[in-house]
């Protein structure tokens, strides 16, 4: 269930979601539940919380592996050896997700895992997008889940259509100016969803129109709250728009993701569109997300890194800003970002229009 409430057409704003605090841990013993101190199960050096093995020093200090060494000198040289009860205790101490109220039901987290957990916690709650003003005052306040959000968003407080695309192909939109955000839910097709099975937790996309002086910025992120996590689902997209012949596209090899807790983040790349390529009070957006593969994992033994078998980096790159063209752009392009001007033949475009082109 979500919380807060509240309505309107507002622009996304710099607004910090307040921190779900963790539990302090604790130990079930003999049928009894024994809560801690959660500073006792810390390194006392790094302040981090303890993983086997664990050592202690002649001061009764426990100290993490990495910190072994470097505790040994700051503490007068006593020797810290390996503490086998320390290490059955920080097995056994578990804290719940926080995030049960959204869904979560992994139940006691191992106190050291659970910072992990709840960075990938498929759980974590997202920020509406109508979300304004200090603390949320003047917008919507309702965080919750992505389906709470999706719900929320598509009820009356909002009123909003959910778009639904067709990941790998292209889709032609006519998103209003009125309404400065628009959602998309991400559709595996039916054969592909059926392979990889059911996935309750559908992608949510959002599409934000600001204003960039003469332009209307168009930009794209994925809504989730656990993106960075390796398990999260990646993906790439195309924005196109095009006018008289002349075409402006955005191809971003990686979509940022964001809880929206902060509005849109900072590294989100953006389409500037001249006026006289909209239609109307709206902007006819050709969008194209492609949802990236995971790559195979190495054989064992070849000195690769974790991170080196996720589809794509963990965080995205920078992404840098992408140049405000005039009414009629000229080409240009960036590493990133390709904002750039292609004479459409029409005669081509229909005889292929049955097979569209991938990213």
């Amino acid at each position: 269930m979500g919380l807060g409430g509240g309505g309107g057409d507002g622009i996304l704003a710099v607004v910090p979601m307040e921190a779900i605090p963790m539990a302090e841990p604790q130990i079930v013993a003999g049928g009894k539940t024994v809560g801690l101190r959660a500073d006792l199960l810390d390194c006392h050096n790094c302040r981090l919380p303890l993983k086997p093995p664990i050592f202690k020093c002649d001061a009764e200090h426990l100290v993490c592996s990495s910190c072994r060494g470097v505790h040994g000198e700051a503490c007068g040289g006593r020797a810290a050896v390996h503490s086998a009860l320390a290490d059955i205790f920080a097995a056994a101490a578990t804290v719940p997700c926080g995030y049960e109220r959204y869904g979560c039901d992994a139940g006691g987290v191992v106190y050291h895992e659970a910072a992990d957990h709840r960075r990938a916690c498929q759980h974590a709650p997202c920020c509406c997008p109508d979300r304004a003003g200090a603390a949320g005052i003047g917008g919507c306040g309702f965080v919750g889940s992505r389906q709470d959000l999706l719900d929320h968003i598509s009820g009356p407080d909002h009123s909003r259509p959910i778009i639904v695309v067709r990941y790998g192909q292209p889709w032609n939109l006519s998103l209003p100016l009125s309404r400065r955000w628009h959602i998309l839910v991400g559709e595996e097709d039916k054969a592909v969803a059926a392979a990889a099975g059911a996935d309750r937790h559908r992608n949510l996309f959002l599409v934000s129109l600001g204003e960039r002086g003469a332009t209307t910025a168009v930009s794209l992120v994925c809504v989730r709250a656990d993106g960075t996590a390796p398990s999260a689902p990646q993906f790439a997209c195309k924005l196109a728009v095009e006018s008289d012949g002349c075409r402006l596209t955005l191809e971003s090899p990686l979509v940022c993701s964001s809880s929206l807790s902060g509005g849109l983040p900072t590294e989100v790349k953006c389409l500037p569109v001249p006026k006289d390529f909209l239609s109307g009070d709206s902007v006819p957006l050709s969008i194209h997300i492609e949802k990236l593969l995971a790559l195979p994992a190495p054989p064992l033994g070849l000195g690769v890194s974790p991170a080196a078998t996720s589809p794509v980096a963990a965080t995205p790159p920078p992404c840098p800003a992408a140049t405000i063209p005039p009414s009629r752009p000229s080409s240009g392009s960036s590493d990133n970002v390709a904002v750039k001007t292609v004479i459409t033949d029409q005669s081509y475009k229909k005889r292929k229009s049955a097979n569209p082109r991938k990213l």
